[in-house]
């Protein structure tokens, strides 16, 4: 792949990176350096990445993948240098901390099963923060369209959580 066609697929993603790092790391210097390792692996994946059918989800996965595995290392650096009476506050952060990723990785799964007009606008709404008029412009959806298609994303995804958490123990 040419350096154009990894800036013109990738580049543009940084936002949505830079978001799913930092709802995991909730930290803005942790966060940039995950966006920058992406770019570093997707760079080193260049000549493999003909075969990705959906860049936006390929690189979520890959920073979603990347922020945990570098919070398990913050996590184990934190707890050589803590006391024994420490490591008990830093176990119930680390607990805290992987519960709610799982609960990201449940939210993304429903949305996964969405229909793919409402997956666009609820990634562009709540992954990409973009407002309705610019996901109109995105999109070429009305405003109206895109309320509705939020409207149905959220209600289906509220069913389907429900739904889980019912068949939970």
């Amino acid at each position: 792949m040419e350096s154009g066609e990894f800036k013109d697929r990738f580049l543009g993603l940084h936002r949505q990176i830079y978001r799913v790092a930092y709802s995991i790391l909730e930290n803005e210097k942790d966060a940039e350096d995950a966006v920058q390792e992406v770019y570093i692996k997707l760079w080193q994946l260049r000549d493999r990445l003909d075969d990705i059918r959906n860049d936006e989800a390929f690189v979520i996965r890959m920073a979603k993948n990347l922020a945990l595995d570098m919070l398990r290392e913050s996590y184990h650096k934190r707890t050589t240098l803590l006391d024994p009476d420490q490591e008990t506050e830093s176990d119930e952060w680390l607990e805290h901390t992987l519960m709610a990723k799982d609960q990201l990785s449940v939210v993304m799964d429903c949305l996964k099963k969405l229909p793919a007009s409402q997956q666009k606008v609820m990634q562009l709404r709540h992954f990409a923060d973009l407002s309705i008029p610019e996901i109109a412009n995105v999109t070429q959806y009305t405003e109206v369209n895109i309320r509705q298609l939020l409207s149905r994303a959220r209600s289906a995804m509220k069913a389907q959580l429900a739904l889980i958490e019912r068949h939970e123990p």
